[in-house]
């Protein structure tokens, strides 16, 4: 079970359905630290940003810590992302996906450079989520060097794998790359659905099987959790 999850959605993303305290209750009842809400930038249809969450919201269960976080989408091909920069002091942990509203079908130098340039132009990003989506293929060893680069981590996604929508061999391939290039992984859910909250059972095995070090694991508990997240707050300003 991951100690503190980083990639979790609440009924403020079209996709999620479940409320923040639902999912702390949860979370307190199977025993996890912590996690982070990380609902959908508003380019997704349906996307909601909820401002009294991230300016007044205060955990209030002491036993599980919750951070406040985004999912960003790509806005363009010249790194531009849909963070609400207006909200920004207030965001603990900035993730990056590809998702629907960037166009299907172009190669995997094309998404890889999208990618790559929003890093550099967004030093918030922490995270690059799902980086072996089927859809959106990318080269794993170009994007692992320029996210160590920028000290960003990749994400080993539990759901793509849990759900099928993606072939286990890319999820090895993804693991394998970051191992090479020496770059950071977050091991996180992507919980839409409550009882996904801290699941990695269906990407561990991977894990195991490719001898990845615990210690390049950012959230391989909530000290290394906390420490990646803090280490990197300096970080949370809107690009010039």
């Amino acid at each position: 079970m991951i100690q503190f999850d980083l990639h979790v959605h609440s009924i403020f993303s079209q996709c999620g359905i479940h409320t923040v305290l639902e999912l702390l209750d949860y979370a307190k009842n199977i025993g996890i630290k912590g996690f982070a809400v990380t609902d959908h930038g508003l380019t997704l249809p349906g996307g909601r940003l909820n401002s009294p969450f991230f300016e007044r919201f205060r955990s209030p269960c002491p036993d599980v810590r919750i951070l406040k976080g985004v999912e960003c989408n790509l806005v363009n091909d010249r790194g531009e992302i849909d963070a609400p920069w207006h909200l920004i002091k207030f965001i603990d942990v900035v993730l990056l996906g590809i998702h629907p509203n960037t166009p299907k079908g172009l190669s995997a130098d094309a998404y890889t450079d999208m990618l790559i340039a929003a890093i550099r132009r967004n030093k918030c990003i922490d995270i690059i989520t799902h980086p072996n989506d089927v859809t959106y293929p990318v080269d794993y060893k170009r994007l692992a060097r320029e996210a160590k680069s920028a000290g960003v981590a990749l994400e080993l996604n539990n759901s793509k794998i849990m759900l099928a929508r993606t072939g286990i061999e890319s999820a090895y391939d993804l693991v394998r790359a970051c191992l090479d290039e020496g770059c950071r992984m977050a091991v996180n859910s992507d919980t839409h659905a409550i009882h996904e909250l801290g699941l990695d059972d269906s990407v561990r095995p991977i894990l195991k099987d490719t001898g990845f070090p615990d210690g390049m694991i950012v959230n391989r508990d909530e000290k290394s959790a906390l420490e990646f997240i803090e280490g990197r707050r300096g970080n949370k300003v809107k690009p010039a």
